[in-house]
């Protein structure tokens, strides 16, 4: 259990980093987005997101240390991480330069290939689309 708070309280300190690096912030679903991500893609539960990004845990931690915590993670982790921060800076439609930024320096300590990233900015896309849907006009 407390490899899986572990992940959490990286998990939301990543998410936090993109949040900040967001120019729009009345994104008011960033928070639950954050969330409902640890429990649906990384199949954490909510007790452990609760502990994971309790203050006690999280405020002890820099973006150094989320860095280096992303690096260590196995490849796949590191693809769930990276498509769910773009998920994060996606839920306004649209990526501020200190988002592309963000991204770009999480893909760097993970060591990502630019294929991957534009596999991650895809699914990014879709979760996000699905989290707060386009309403077109006909």
């Amino acid at each position: 259990m407390e490899q899986a708070v572990e992940q959490a309280t990286l998990w939301f300190l990543t998410a936090r980093g993109m949040a900040a690096a967001s120019d729009n912030p009345v994104i008011h679903s960033q928070p639950s987005a954050a969330g409902l991500f640890a429990q649906a893609v990384l199949g954490l539960t909510e007790d452990d997101c609760i502990e994971g990004k309790s203050p006690a845990r999280i405020n002890r931690l820099t973006l150094i240390d989320c860095l280096s915590g992303v690096a260590a993670l196995p490849p796949k982790t590191q693809e769930k991480f990276l498509t769910g921060a773009l998920m994060i800076a996606l839920l306004d439609r649209r990526m501020d330069a200190a988002e592309v930024r963000w991204a770009s320096v999480l893909a760097s300590a993970m060591k990502i290939s630019t294929q991957r990233v534009e596999e991650c900015c895809l699914s990014a896309r879709i979760l996000a689309d699905m989290l707060q849907p386009v309403i077109r006009d006909s």
